[in-house]
C-alpha cells in the first residue's frame, strides 16, 4: 500500500494511477467560462482557480469541458493551475489536439488525494514535471480495429504529435498469421497514457518541500532588492548639478551616459554624436550607482524629463503625460497588425504604448535622441522606424495610411499651423482609415477662414466621429487647453460624439504634476453616458459629458463640445430677443474717463445701479478697447471663468477696458437694466455663456453670440420682479455669511500673528544654534566664506543674511500686533517664478534644502497677427504674473514652510527637501510647495489640516495633540482668502506626501492681449 504520511523517502508510483482524465469532449457549440493560457497561476497565491473568475465565451465544437477540479497542465515549460469547477460551474477550455503558444499541449487529469496541488506547481517550478511528461514508456500499444500493434520507436516524444511513427504487430483475427509492419499516427492520448511511473514523496514531506521553497524564494526575493533607489540617485545628482548651474545640461547628460552603459556595443552611435555636447558630470555617481542605474534606464529617463526645464520646452524633449497617451491609443483601437504612422513622433510616447509597427519622424536632432532612447529602454525598436527629418517633406508625398495618431498641437513651424496638419493629415489617411490627434482647442472655433475652411471640409466629408476636450492642467509647461480628434476618411458618419473630460483629473502621485487626466473613469462614464442621452429622448441635462449630434445641429461650424454639452431651456427665447451688444471701438482713446477689467466688477452687486470709478492717470493708454455706455446698461465681464455683471441706469460715461474680458448689453425697449443683469447671472443662462468662451487659452468673451444663447422666457412684468427679488435674496443670504466671517477674522488676527511670531523665532533659534554651533567646532575662528551644513549647505554669509532677515521680519510682525485689519500693503506684480527664488535666498537654512523646480516664464508667445493672418510671437520674461502684497505672501509661504519644518521633518532626517513649482490654470496662477517629510497621521486629511482649532501630530504620537496645531494650517486659509483658495493634498504612499496648492485668482490674463478670435 502507498505510504502517504509517515516517512520522507519517495515511492515510485503508476502515473495513470495518480493522474486521471475526466475530461470530455463538446460536441456542440454553447456558452461558458472558459479557462486560456492567461490563467495559469504565476505564483503560490494563483494555483487555485475559481470558475467565477473566468471570462465567458463561445465554446466551440472539439473543445473540451471538466465537472470537477482538475489540475490543468501543460507538456512544455510547466505551467499549471487547479481549476475548482463543479457540476453547477462547468469549465471549457481548449481541444486536446490543439497546440498552446508555446507549442505545448494541455493536458487535464483528476488528482488522487496522495498529491497536493501545490506541490504539483512546485514540481513544476523546479523542471521536475517536464522530466516526468517526458519520460515515455518504450513500445507503446497502439488502438486499432484490425491489428494488435506496438510502437517500436524509443524516441517518441510531445514534437512527434501529429506525425507518423512506425509500428509492428499482427491480425486480431487468428484465421491471419501474417505480421504486420505500418505507419501510425501519434497522438497526445497515446503519448499521456505512455508516461512511466514516477517518484512520489509522503503529504507530509511534500508539504515541507513546498514550504521551504516558498522560504527559500522569499529569501531570494529580500537579497535582490536593490540597495539603492533610481529616484534618490537621480536626485542626488540633480541636486548637485542644479547647485552648480549645470542642470539642464547634464541631466540630458545622465540620460545619454545610463544609455551608453545599457546599450553598450549595440548602442546607437548617431544617438550618442547628437548628445556628446550634454555634459554628463562625473564624479557625483560611483560605478556601481550608474551601473545601477543603466539597469533602469526608463525609470531614469521619466524621472529626469518629468522634473527639469525640458517638460517645458516642447521642442527639446516634450513628454506626453502616460495617460493622455493611453487615452488616445485606446480611442484609436487600431488593429495590431496596420502599421501606424505619427509625422510627429516627439520622444516616441505613441510607438512605446501602441504594439503596432510604426513609422514617422522628427525633426528636432535633440528629441530623436531622447525618442530612440526610449525606444531602446522600452524594447520596441525592432517595430519602429522613426527617422530623424522633416515630416512636412513625408506628408507632401503620395504614401498613404490606413492609421495615423500624433499630437501636433505645440507646432507652429514653416508657416504651418494646427490647420494645415489636420489638412495634410487628412489627405494622407486612405479610404477607410482613422486618424486620430490632439489639436488645440482653438482649432474647434476660430472664424478666420484658413481654419474655417478645414473644419468644413471634414464637415462636408462627414468625417468627424468624435470631438473629445482634455483636461488643460494636466499638461506640464503650457495651460493650452486642448482637444481630441477622430476622424475616418471613406465611410461617413451620421452624428459626431461630443464629450467633455475637463472634470477628469485627480491628483497625481508625483510632485511634478498636481494633476493627472483619469482617462479609464471617464470612458466608462461615457460609455454609460451616451446609453442614457438617448433613454432621456436625447436631452441635455447639467451631468451631461458626452452626447452624439447630429450633422445637421452643428452651429456655424462650431465643433466645441461645451456648445453642444450645455443646457438650455425648453421653451426658451434668444438672448438676442431682449438684447444687443454695444459696438465695441478698436485703438488708444486717451479721453475714456473710465477703465475697466473684470475683477474690477462686482461679483454680486443687483441691488443698486453700478457706477464706473473714474480711471488712473495713464493706466487707459495701454488699452484698445473702448465703448460709450447707454443711459442703460448691462455690463457683462468674465473673471477667472465666472461669470459677472451689473447694471446702470442713467450713466453715459465712455469706459475702456482690456480686450475680450467685458461686453456692454443694451437691453431692448420693455426690458430692464436690472432684469437683465439678474436673468444673465442665473445658471442655465451663465453657463451658456461661458461654454462660448471654451477653448481658448484665458477665457474671454469674444465668440459672444446672443443668438445661441437660449434664456427662460418671462413674459410678464410679474415674473421678471419675481426673478430679480429671487436673485437679490440669494445674494443679501451670501452677504450676510460674509459679514460673520468677516467678523470672526477680526477675531483671530491677534492669535494668527502670535503665531507668526512664534515661527519667526523658531527658524531664527535654528539658524543661530547651526551658527553657533558652527563656530565652537573652529576656535580659530570662522570666515564668511564658510560653508555650514549637510543637508543644504550655505556660507556663513548667506547664513547670516537670513538670520538678519528673520530679525526683520520679527520687528514688521511685533509692530503689527494690534486689533485693527493689518496693512499687508498694496498689491504688486508677482512674478512666481522670480518670488519663489527671492524667497528661497532670503530663507535659507542649512537644515533643509529647498528647491524651485518651475519653469523660468521666459515665453515666446505664438499668436496669429489679425491684419496679416501670419504665426508670430510675443516674448516676454515675465509671462504670466498675479497680483497680491508682497508682506502677505511671504507671510503665506512662510507659515507653509515652518509646518513642514517643524512637523514633517524629524531630527534624524538626512534629505529635507522643500520643493516649489507653479504654473498657470485655468484663470489663475497655482503655487505648490510640497515636503518630502512624514505623511500627515492616519485619518487626518488635508482638509482637516486648515480648519480652525484643529490640532493633529504629523510625524509623533501624542494624544493631548501638542505635536501640531492646525493654527497655522487656518491662517494660510484665512490670508488666503483675498487672494484665491488654498488646499492641503496627501499623498502617503508618495515621495513628497503633503503638497500645499495655492491658487490665485488675480492674474495678468486679462492684460494679455494677442489676438484671438
Amino acid at each position: 500500500m502507498l505510504n502517504t504520511t509517515s516517512t520522507p523517502a519517495a515511492q515510485s508510483v503508476k502515473f495513470n494511477e495518480i493522474f486521471t482524465d475526466s475530461a470530455k469532449k463538446i460536441a456542440d457549440t454553447t456558452i461558458g467560462q472558459i479557462f486560456s493560457e492567461d490563467n495559469f497561476a504565476k505564483g503560490w497565491n494563483d494555483i487555485y482557480v475559481r470558475p467565477s473568475s473566468l471570462p465567458n465565451g463561445t465554446v466551440e465544437k472539439g473543445m473540451r469541458c471538466i465537472t470537477s477540479p482538475t489540475i490543468l497542465i501543460t507538456t512544455k515549460n510547466a505551467r499549471m493551475a487547479f481549476v475548482l469547477a463543479s457540476k453547477e460551474e462547468p469549465v471549457y477550455f481548449t481541444a486536446e489536439d490543439v497546440q498552446l503558444a508555446d507549442g505545448s499541449f494541455m493536458l487535464s487529469y483528476s488528482i488522487l488525494p496522495v498529491i497536493t496541488p501545490e506541490y504539483i506547481y512546485y514540481m513544476c517550478k523546479y523542471g521536475m514535471w517536464e522530466k516526468i511528461v517526458n519520460n515515455i514508456k518504450d513500445g507503446l500499444s497502439y488502438e486499432d480495429a484490425v491489428f494488435n500493434l506496438c510502437i517500436v520507436n524509443d524516441g517518441l516524444s510531445w514534437e512527434w504529435i501529429g506525425k507518423k511513427t512506425l509500428a509492428v504487430g499482427e491480425f486480431k483475427d487468428p484465421r491471419e498469421l501474417a505480421s504486420v509492419e505500418t505507419l501510425v499516427d501519434v497522438t497526445v492520448n497515446i503519448l499521456k497514457n505512455g508516461i512511466k511511473d514516477f517518484s512520489l514523496p509522503s503529504l507530509s514531506y511534500q508539504e515541507e518541500l513546498v514550504k521551504a521553497a516558498i522560504s527559500h524564494e522569499n529569501k531570494i526575493s529580500e537579497a535582490s532588492i536593490p540597495k539603492y533607489e533610481v529616484s534618490n540617485l537621480v536626485n542626488k545628482y540633480m541636486a548637485f548639478t542644479n547647485s552648480h548651474g549645470l542642470f539642464r545640461s547634464s541631466c540630458i547628460g545622465l540620460i545619454g551616459e545610463a544609455y551608453r552603459i545599457a546599450a553598450g556595443n549595440h548602442a546607437n552611435i548617431e544617438v550618442l554624436e547628437i548628445l556628446k555636447d550634454y555634459e554628463f558630470k562625473k564624479d557625483v555617481l560611483t560605478v556601481e550607482e550608474l551601473s545601477f542605474l543603466s539597469k533602469h534606464l526608463n525609470e531614469v529617463f521619466a524621472l529626469v524629463v518629468a522634473s527639469n526645464g525640458i517638460t517645458h520646452h516642447p521642442s527639446e524633449g516634450f513628454v506626453q503625460p502616460q495617460e493622455v497617451t493611453d487615452f488616445m491609443c485606446k480611442i484609436a483601437s487600431f488593429p495590431e497588425n496596420v502599421t501606424v504612422y505619427n509625422p510627429f513622433a516627439g520622444s516616441n510616447s505613441y510607438a512605446i504604448a501602441l504594439p503596432n509597427p510604426m513609422v514617422g519622424e522628427e525633426l528636432n536632432s535633440i528629441t530623436w535622441a531622447l525618442g530612440q532612447i526610449r525606444l531602446f529602454a522600452n524594447h520596441a525598436e525592432q517595430r519602429t522606424d522613426i527617422t530623424l527629418g522633416d515630416s512636412f517633406n513625408s506628408m507632401r508625398s503620395a504614401e498613404k495610411f490606413s492609421a495615423i495618431i500624433t499630437s501636433p498641437v505645440y507646432l507652429i513651424e514653416e508657416g504651418h499651423e494646427i490647420s494645415d496638419i489636420v489638412n495634410m493629415l487628412y489627405d494622407k489617411l486612405e479610404d477607410g482609415g482613422k486618424l486620430v490627434c490632439i489639436v488645440s482647442a482653438r482649432f474647434l472655433f476660430r472664424k478666420d477662414r484658413k481654419v474655417r475652411t478645414v473644419r468644413d471640409r471634414l464637415i462636408k466629408d462627414r468625417a468627424i466621429s468624435s470631438v473629445i476636450m482634455l483636461p488643460s492642467n494636466i499638461f506640464t509647461g503650457t495651460g493650452v487647453s486642448q482637444a481630441a480628434l477622430v476622424i475616418t476618411k471613406g465611410v461617413p458618419n451620421e452624428e459626431i460624439i461630443f464629450a467633455d473630460a475637463t472634470g477628469y483629473t485627480r491628483f497625481a502621485k508625483s510632485v511634478y504634476r498636481a494633476t493627472t487626466f483619469d482617462s479609464d473613469q471617464f470612458l466608462k462614464d461615457l460609455e454609460d453616458e451616451v446609453v442614457d442621452y438617448f433613454e432621456r429622448g436625447r436631452t441635455i441635462d447639467d451631468t451631461t459629458i458626452g452626447a452624439s449630434i447630429d450633422y445637421s445641429e452643428l452651429v456655424d461650424s462650431d465643433l466645441t463640445p461645451a456648445r453642444y454639452l450645455t443646457p438650455k431651456p425648453s421653451d426658451g427665447i434668444a438672448l438676442s430677443e431682449i438684447a444687443t451688444e454695444v459696438e465695441e471701438l478698436r485703438g488708444k482713446d486717451i479721453s475714456a474717463e473710465y477703465f475697466l477689467t473684470g475683477s474690477s466688477i462686482p461679483s454680486a452687486m443687483h441691488r443698486k445701479p453700478f457706477v464706473p470709478v473714474k480711471v488712473e492717470d495713464g493706466k487707459v493708454s495701454t488699452v484698445k478697447k473702448h465703448v460709450l455706455i447707454p443711459e442703460n446698461a448691462v455690463i457683462l465681464a468674465i473673471v477667472s471663468g465666472n461669470i459677472r455683471t451689473v447694471y446702470t441706469e442713467g450713466f453715459t460715461g465712455k469706459i475702456a477696458f482690456p480686450s475680450g474680458f467685458i461686453k456692454i448689453l443694451k437691453p431692448t425697449n420693455g426690458i430692464s437694466a436690472k432684469y437683465l443683469a439678474a436673468l444673465l447671472s442665473t445658471k442655465i443662462v451663465a453657463d451658456q455663456i461661458k461654454a462660448q468662451t471654451v477653448g481658448s487659452i484665458i477665457p474671454r468673451l469674444n465668440k459672444l453670440d446672443l443668438s445661441q444663447i437660449i434664456i427662460p422666457h418671462h413674459s410678464t412684468v410679474e415674473e421678471r420682479e419675481q426673478l430679480i427679488a429671487e436673485v437679490l435674496s440669494s445674494e443679501m443670504s451670501d452677504l450676510e455669511s460674509e459679514l460673520q466671517v468677516t467678523l470672526d477674522n477680526q477675531k483671530r488676527e491677534v492669535r494668527s500673528t502670535r503665531h507668526a511670531m512664534i515661527q519667526t523665532l523658531s527658524a531664527l533659534s535654528s539658524n543661530w544654534e547651526q551658527l553657533k554651533m558652527f563656530a565652537e567646532l573652529h576656535d580659530e575662528g570662522i570666515k564668511l566664506s564658510d560653508t555650514i551644513g549637510r543637508i543644504n549647505p550655505i556660507s556663513v554669509k548667506d547664513l547670516m543674511g537670513s538670520i538678519g532677515y528673520a530679525m526683520s521680519t520679527l520687528q514688521r510682525q511685533v509692530e503689527s500686533l494690534r486689533f485693527e485689519k493689518p496693512d499687508w500693503g498694496k498689491d504688486t506684480e508677482i512674478n512666481p517664478y522670480k518670488f519663489i527664488n527671492d524667497y528661497i535666498a532670503t530663507h535659507s537654512s542649512p537644515s533643509v534644502r529647498m528647491v524651485n523646480i518651475g519653469n523660468d516664464n521666459v515665453v515666446d508667445f505664438p499668436y496669429f497677427d489679425e491684419e496679416t493672418g501670419e504665426a508670430k510671437y510675443e516674448h516676454s520674461d515675465a509671462a504670466e504674473i498675479f497680483y497680491a502684497p508682497v508682506r502677505l505672501l511671504e507671510r503665506i509661504f512662510n507659515n507653509i514652510v515652518a509646518n513642514a519644518k517643524a512637523h514633517g521633518f524629524t531630527a534624524d532626517s538626512s534629505n529635507n527637501e522643500i520643493r516649489f513649482d507653479w504654473k498657470s490654470e485655468d484663470s489663475g496662477i497655482v503655487i505648490t510647495i510640497a515636503n518630502n517629510g512624514l505623511p500627515l497621521k492616519e485619518g487626518v486629511s488635508g482638509d482637516d489640516v486648515l480648519m480652525s482649532g484643529f490640532t493633529t501630530a504629523l510625524n509623533e504620537d501624542a494624544s493631548d495633540g501638542t505635536l501640531h496645531s492646525g493654527q497655522g494650517g487656518f491662517e494660510i486659509k484665512s490670508l488666503m482668502e483675498g487672494l484665491g483658495t488654498v488646499e492641503v493634498i496627501s499623498q502617503p504612499d508618495a515621495e513628497f506626501p503633503v503638497i500645499y496648492k495655492l491658487t490665485f485668482e488675480k492674474t495678468n490674463f486679462e492684460t494679455i492681449d494677442l489676438f484671438e478670435d
